[in-house]
């Protein structure tokens, strides 16, 4: 299956992304040239990081067979160009981007917000599993039993007020609890110093 331009945009800028590249803009050029569908223009702090983004980027689309139609500028690193065919990929070190500003030469319109986190496989389940009907979610809280003999909550309550009344009832069936045992435990007596 063919990648399309828009989704090889993703896959650069997803890989430009995971190797820590600066300020990544993206640049829709279809209006503008021929010679690609997109632009994309990205920082790296060295010349060792802009090497290895512009590879980065170059392994990304290969995974998914798109083959690099050329990468100039590696020896020096101050500025990489990949050549992807629908989608370049500029990397540069942050004095060559402010010199050469190519943001200013291919900004066209409103800019293109990239895809930098990836979206997350949805695992995948049996048929069963998916048919199985979906039970209804447990309340956040279970309500608490009021002692016997206590008076009745009113219907309409707020969850403060729930809390209130439920701390109440543990506290007074706690009381309850300790004064029968109170009552049955022996006196201790002092016994005489010998």
């Amino acid at each position: 299956m063919a990648v399309t331009p828009r989704k090889l945009l993703d896959i650069v800028t997803i890989a430009l992304d995971d190797g820590k590249a600066e300020d990544i803009k993206v640049f829709d050029v279809r209006k503008l040239t021929s010679i690609a569908d997109f632009m994309v223009v990205a920082s790296g702090r060295s010349s060792r990081q802009v090497k290895a983004l512009a590879e980065r980027a170059a392994d990304a689309a290969r995974k998914r067979k798109v083959k690099p139609l050329g990468m100039e500028g590696e020896q020096t690193s101050e500025w990489v160009l990949l050549d992807l065919g629908d989608v370049i990929v500029h990397v540069m070190q942050p004095e060559s981007r402010a010199h050469y500003q190519l943001e200013k030469l291919w900004d066209a319109g409103p800019p293109i917000t990239p895809v930098l986190n990836p979206p997350k496989a949805k695992p995948k389940t049996k048929a069963r599993a998916e048919a199985a009907p979906v039970a209804p979610a447990k309340p956040a809280a279970a309500p608490t039993r009021a002692p016997t003999g206590a008076r009745a909550k009113p219907a309409a309550t707020t969850g403060a007020t729930k809390k209130v009344v439920a701390k109440k009832a543990v506290a007074k069936k706690a009381v309850a609890k300790k004064a029968p045992a109170a009552a049955k435990r022996p006196r201790a007596t002092a016994k005489p110093a010998v």
